[in-house]
């Protein structure tokens, strides 16, 4: 499975072409300009300048923290803070104390400390030290002028954090710089060197712009007409149907959706015609039923008054003896017209299995031939001996979901509606040959077999073929309109269509589509028709099998 699709890959590349070109011509000038700023920038000079002024800040470090313990030195010199302290003075210690903080405002904390550690009197600053802002540095002194051991002071100084942070700062700075005088790594880009790079950005920007303008304007404009398209199939219009271009997923989006359309329509026709098949078989039982009860009294009854005079007048004799004849031929006409409705109103569902439909075929037509060499003259069978029956059926297999009994059916009743129509636009041949009838099977694109019935007899009207599956509409002079019917049934079992068109040959042509195996219209129709088989009886799977 491929990763990126074919309109994808074609904006990345128009994204590479944009962004390579560009990147070149930064990369040349980015090189020319690290030579140039690393011959004017890197100077001896400005290290050695760097260098001195990290000295002086250090200088002046020193100084403060020197100043610091001077300042600690003289308090501890104090001879009143030594005698308090040696004295154990409390309130004059405490007094010493409070004069050194006033005369040394950086002082923050100062405490005197016996010999062995212990605090003798402490002073601190009512403001706590700020890490983030002072600095603090702590110093003890012996008191008094001598080093010997006794009592300590212990003075710890705040000052301003801000020099101590100018000078860590400009050490970071001149390691960094080191740094970059030992590596010349570093770019360091000019106004000239900036305004070159902007105008390249807005190139880049306006190139990738009229890419995605060229590349994606085309697919953009006919998902628009897709989305289009939508909001009339919403409100049930499943005539639209879009421009089928290009070779891209926007392309095969827009067959998808026409090939959905269509299967859509298929099967709202389907389902329409199913509706419909079901009220007429349901008319079709009542008519039966009406016609078939009557039929049986009136023969008797006719029968029993031929039989039972016994007079003497010739003519009513021969009144009676017509009157008999037209009764019992008319109700043989009804009583074939009431099996032709039961029969159509117990229309059995197709069994699918996967078959090859052209050895089917390849049977079928030994089976006509063999039908018109042993007919007799007044059977179907003699009536398709008189036309020239003709078949062309690939080669090569041609597997299909079909039912062969059903189907067997179908073709028979597609081929006898040929031969009738010929028969009855050409009643002067006698003995001789009607016409033709070629059956022809082939492949399509789209996943179907396309199964063609051509005669070269009159033909069907326009206005007749929108209406000529329909139970009970017939133009041959011994139909009952219900042939037709059966065949559309059959072809829709099946997830096939069947359309009445003219032939090449002149006459009609019954167009039969039906799906190959394995597609989605044959995976469907085999699990309708095993829906429908679980709610029937096994004893009327075949209960009308015969064909007409």
């Amino acid at each position: 499975m491929r990763l990126l699709g074919r309109t994808e890959r074609r904006v990345i590349l128009a994204v590479l072409i944009t962004a390579v070109i560009p990147l070149v011509a930064a990369i040349l000038m980015a090189r020319a300009m690290i030579a140039r700023v690393s011959a004017t920038a890197f100077q001896p000079e400005f290290g050695a300048h760097l260098d001195r002024s990290l000295e002086v800040y250090a200088d002046l470090a020193r100084t403060i923290k020197q100043g610091m313990r001077h300042e600690a030195e003289a308090i501890a010199l104090s001879p009143q803070l030594a005698k308090a302290a040696r004295s154990a003075d409390t309130s004059a210690l405490t007094a010493e104390l409070d004069r050194a903080f006033g005369a040394h405002p950086s002082l923050v904390a100062l405490a005197v400390e016996s010999e062995d550690g212990a605090t003798l009197g402490k002073r601190e600053r009512e403001r706590p030290v700020d890490p983030a802002a002072e600095r603090t540095l702590t110093v003890r002194k012996s008191l008094g002028d001598t080093e010997d051991e006794g009592p300590a002071l212990v003075a710890t100084f705040a000052t301003s954090n801000a020099r101590f942070s100018e000078m860590e700062a400009a050490q970071t700075f001149a390691q960094a710089y080191h740094q970059l005088e030992r590596h010349h790594r570093e770019e360091y880009v000019d106004l000239a060197y900036t305004k070159a790079f902007a105008l390249l950005f807005g190139l880049t920007i306006l190139a990738a712009v009229g890419a995605g303008l060229v590349v994606g304007r085309p697919v953009a404009r006919r998902i628009g007409k897709l989305a289009a398209a939508m909001r009339p199939v919403a409100a049930g219009d499943l005539s639209v149907r879009v421009e089928e271009e290009g070779e891209d997923e926007a392309a095969d989006l827009g067959r998808a959706f026409n090939h959905m359309l269509a299967e859509l329509e298929r099967s709202r026709a389907r389902v329409e015609f199913l509706r419909r098949m079901s009220e007429w078989q349901k008319m079709a039982r009542r008519l039966a039923h009406e016609i078939k009860n009557p039929l049986t009294p009136i023969q008797l009854a006719v029968q029993e008054c031929h039989r039972r005079y016994s007079g003497d007048d010739a003519a009513y004799r021969r009144i009676l003896e017509t009157t008999n004849e037209v009764v019992m031929e008319e109700v043989g006409t009804l009583r074939r017209l009431v099996g032709e409705f039961s029969s159509f109103a117990r229309l059995p569902r197709a069994e699918l299995a996967e078959e090859d439909l052209a050895a089917f075929l390849r049977e079928q037509k030994d089976h006509f031939a063999a039908s018109a060499e042993g007919g007799s003259s007044d059977d179907v069978e003699a009536l398709l001996s008189r036309v020239d029956l003709a078949f062309e059926v690939p080669a090569d297999p041609m597997p299909a979901a079909i039912d062969r009994e059903m189907l067997h059916r179908m073709l028979t009743n597609v081929v006898q509606n040929a031969a009738q129509a010929l028969r009855d636009a050409r009643p002067g041949a006698s003995g001789g040959k009607l016409g033709r009838v070629a059956v022809t099977a082939q492949r399509d694109g789209a996943g179907f077999y396309v199964i063609t019935v051509d005669d070269d007899g009159p033909g069907i009207t326009p206005s007749l073929r929108e209406v000529l599956f329909d139970p009970y509409v017939t133009t041959k002079r011994d139909g009952t309109g219900l042939g037709l019917t059966i065949v559309k049934k059959i072809v829709v079992d099946h997830g096939g269509t069947i359309e009445a068109k003219v032939s090449p040959l002149g006459g009609a042509r019954f167009e039969i589509r039906l799906p190959r195996a394995g597609t989605p219209e044959a995976r469907a129709a085999i699990e309708r028709a095993a829906r429908t088989e679980a709610d029937e009886a096994p004893s009327s799977r075949r209960g009308a099998s015969s064909p007409m």
